[in-house]
Formats: C-alpha cells, sequence, structure tokens
C-alpha cells in the first residue's frame, strides 16, 4: 500500500528549519512529503488533486 501524500509550499514557512520540522512531522505520521518551492500557494492543491481524481473515477 502507498503511502498518503501531503503537499506543502515552501513560501508558507519563514526558515528552511520551521520548513523541515513541518515535513518530518508528516513523514512520522505515514505521509510521502511534496515541498512546492514556487507557485500560487493560496491555491488549494488537494482541491485540486480531488477534483483531478473525481473526474477520472
Amino acid at each position: 500500500m502507498e503511502k498518503p501524500t501531503y503537499y506543502l509550499w515552501k513560501q508558507n514557512y519563514n526558515t528552511e528549519e520551521e520548513l523541515q520540522k513541518a515535513k518530518d512531522k508528516y513523514i512520522k505520521n505515514g505521509f510521502r512529503v511534496v515541498i512546492y518551492r514556487d507557485g500560487q500557494n493560496e491555491k488549494n492543491i488537494q482541491e485540486g488533486i480531488k477534483a483531478l481524481i473525481k473526474n477520472h473515477i
């Protein structure tokens, strides 16, 4: 079984240390973590992924 994926936006964190702490927290909870380094963080990536999956089922 694959791990669920959690998405983080780098620009939501002030330092690399904060970003790493958040990443480690989700990894310890069983998630695979993807970090977006650029792009529009006000757009909810989870909603976009849910819509993509829903449209292909």
